[in-house]
């Protein structure tokens, strides 16, 4: 009786033209990293299929980071949500999990169901002991133990002899099948050769972490159980590591993007074009040194800060400067106050798994500068300057180190004179005016296009406002701009219409008077 025919690992070749056809699929993985075990190929393909369920195409198109990989034989899956779908991105972080479950069934090698435990991943009988993930690699390891001479090799399920070795590697040698022809293979586009990995940084010192929790062990109290709780938080996001966020491949028709969303922030535009093209020559990584954007309120400083975070998937804060009256949300509070609790910072850094997020520093100038031991700036002098921000350590946990030197900076100002000179020389100072009227127009169509891409209802209204309504809109500060798109759009709503009119554009004092405090929401 013929013995059923052993499953059989892929060729390279053959993987990649797998990933690409996946890629060709799902247009939106054009732009992540997508390198599992080739065994892994079923489950993954699998789940973008559910997520294209879960998420709106036109939020998977463009935004969102999705990486995924294969670390010692385990799927490895990083996913970053757009934070305005954060309710889908719960249910996508289940189907990760599941995924990852079931990739645990499957060997990594040639896609076959394993029993195992169901915590560590594991190959099936054919592939355990055998080094590599694709057919070349498992060939040369088996050639290489008969050549060793060895006899036989012990596996979870018996022996296997030098003859069944030899007759494995006869598998590997098949021809590969007619649906696969390598010569449509080799002209067919090898993304997965293309993309690199995302970079990653020693973010801290492991020893270190473990020193902390072993320091409250003894105690058992809950110090203790807060200091394990955080170092599992920190293992969770990365270990001692931590990965950089990369530029998208439209880099530079994103930066466009961003100079028509934000025509007065031409200074900002340029200095990023310059770092971002510096970058791209390298790792990739999204980068720039520590900028200072100086300019009359309610200008958009910091909206444009939010949207370049968004853009980019990196993770983003907002520290109010102006209301902090110590340096403790930046660094924390000392460790011997029975109440300690880390800074605000060391949860960005530490919890989630890029290091280089963008923070932004809000009202700079209106940091209270009272006795040197609350001074909210004395943060600032470390983290600003790269090499001392290598090592940073938060009051609250003097045990260890973290690696803060990646930080994006973005602060913001009316004056600049009222900032430290010494602070001022580790920014780069930018010089921000209020937008002519022509570009409150082009100012109000990217919010009023943000207000529909963030909300269920959008698709109920028009691509664009007309001239009109934007010739109203004109004559107001950016700041009130989204407030008053906002009551347009609820009055065209009542009338069942889909487009707004002048008529919907209430009399910007009349707004005021009833909404004073939600006028500065996101403009700054």
């Amino acid at each position: 009786m013929r013995k059923p025919k052993q499953a059989r690992p892929l060729r390279l070749r053959e993987y990649e033209a797998a990933i690409a056809a996946l890629k060709a699929r799902h247009p939106w993985l054009a732009r992540q990293i997508v390198e599992p075990a080739p065994g892994h190929l079923a489950v993954v393909a699998h789940l973008f299929a559910q997520v294209e369920c879960l998420l709106p195409p036109t939020v998977v198109a463009r935004k969102g980071s999705l990486s995924v990989s294969c670390n010692r034989d385990r799927l490895a899956i990083h996913y970053q949500p757009p934070r305005r779908h954060s309710e889908r991105a719960a249910a996508v972080f289940d189907l990760i999990a599941q995924t990852k479950h079931l990739s645990l069934q499957k060997c990594p090698v040639c896609g076959v169901q394993v029993v195992g435990d169901g915590i560590r991943p594991k190959r099936c009988p054919q592939h355990d002991g055998i080094q590599g993930l694709f057919a070349e690699e498992v060939r040369r390891s088996r050639q290489l133990i008969v050549e060793q001479g060895v006899q036989q090799v012990v596996l979870d399920l018996g022996k296997v002899t030098t003859e069944d070795v030899r007759a494995a590697i006869a598998v590997e040698d098949e021809p590969v099948p007619s649906e696969a022809k390598p010569e449509q293979v080799q002209e067919q586009p090898t993304e997965t050769a293309k993309s690199m990995p995302l970079p990653s940084i020693v973010f801290v010192d492991e020893a270190g972490l473990e020193a902390f929790v072993d320091r409250h062990r003894p105690k058992g109290d809950d110090k203790f159980k807060r200091a394990q709780a955080m170092a599992e938080r920190i293992k969770r996001a990365g270990h001692g590591s931590r990965q950089l966020g990369l530029l998208p491949p439209d880099w530079k028709a994103l930066l466009d993007e961003f100079a028509q969303a934000f025509p007065n922030f031409h200074e900002l535009a340029e200095l990023l074009r310059d770092h971002f093209a510096l970058s791209s020559l390298g790792d990739s990584r999204v980068s720039w040194p520590a900028v200072l954007l100086v300019g009359p309120a309610g200008i958009g400083k910091t909206e444009a800060a939010r949207w370049l975070a968004d853009q980019l998937v990196l993770p983003f804060r907002v520290f109010d400067m102006a209301s902090t009256q110590s340096s403790s949300p930046l660094a924390g509070s000392e460790s011997f106050w029975s109440n300690s609790e880390p800074g605000q910072l060391f949860e960005l850094l530490a919890y989630q798994p890029l290091a280089n997020p963008v923070v932004v520093l809000d009202e700079l100038d209106k940091a209270s500068n009272g006795r040197p031991q609350y001074d909210p700036l004395a943060a600032l002098y470390t983290l600003l300057e790269p090499r001392s921000a290598r090592d940073f350590i938060d009051l609250s946990i003097r045990d260890f180190a973290i690696d803060a030197s990646h930080v994006n900076w973005m602060a913001t100002a009316n004056e600049l004179d009222a900032i430290p000179g010494p602070l001022r020389s580790r920014l780069t100072v930018l010089h921000i005016q209020p937008p002519r009227p022509e570009q409150v127009r082009s100012i109000a169509q990217s919010i009023y296009n943000r207000l529909r891409d963030e909300s269920s209802w959008g698709n109920a209204f028009a691509e664009r406002l007309d001239d009109d309504v934007l010739s109203r809109l004109q004559a107001l500060p950016p700041r009130s701009v989204r407030l008053v798109l906002q009551r347009a759009l609820g009055a065209a709503a009542r009338d069942d219409r889909g487009v707004v009119q002048v008529q919907d554009i209430r009399p910007l004092v009349e707004i005021s008077r009833r909404c004073v405090g939600f006028v500065s929401e996101g403009w700054n």
